[in-house]
């Protein structure tokens, strides 16, 4: 009886993991058996297929956030060794966006647009402002490109000494999606 019950669990959990795989492991399989068949090329098209599927799905995320000193790439940035700033320094982030749509710029290329709004808080969590798009980035491409960074430069001045909270949301043009991060930082003499 054991061994029945056992079995008919296995069934069920194996049924429940199908009901479920659903298009991106549909299309990671076919990429994993193009690979097979020694079709490198064609388990790449597979697996951008599934990739696209997943990206669609996805809520929009921020990534890799760093307080930086400059930005060139993806990826190519210098970070700053701590978050404090004197009183009106600059503040620049670096982040890597994922999961955004992508709209049309009617000269046949795909077109990524995000913008950001700021809350700035106190240490105690006091709402002390907030800015509307701050910061925005607008890309067009023949691609579907994932790889991309958003570097935003912030202004404070007037801010007196002392430590804050960064609230970010981050906003796609191209859907509904939005994404909040944040980040600390520090205004001292």
């Amino acid at each position: 009886m054991k061994s029945l019950a056992a079995s008919l669990a296995a069934l069920i959990i194996s049924i429940s993991t199908a009901a479920y795989a659903g298009e991106i492991a549909d299309k990671a399989a076919e990429a994993e058996k193009a690979l097979q068949s020694n079709d490198g090329v064609g388990a790449l098209t597979k697996f951008r297929d599934a990739e696209e599927a997943l990206w669609k799905a996805m809520p929009l995320e921020v990534m890799n956030v760093k307080h930086i000193t400059a930005a060139s790439g993806f990826g190519i940035y210098n970070e700053r060794p701590n978050h404090i700033y004197k009183p009106g320094e600059e503040i620049v982030l670096y982040m890597e966006p994922a999961g955004y749509g992508y709209g049309s710029d009617g000269l046949g290329n795909n077109q990524i647009a995000l913008y950001v709004d700021l809350t700035v808080l106190s240490d105690a969590g006091e709402k002390l402002g907030t800015f509307e798009k701050l910061g925005r980035i607008q890309l067009a491409s023949r691609s579907h490109n994932r790889e991309m960074f958003f570097k935003l430069n912030v202004s404070l001045d007037g801010v007196p000494p002392g430590k804050y909270r960064a609230d970010f949301l981050m906003h796609d043009e191209n859907s509904q999606k939005t994404a909040p991060f944040t980040t600390d930082f520090e205004i001292a003499q």
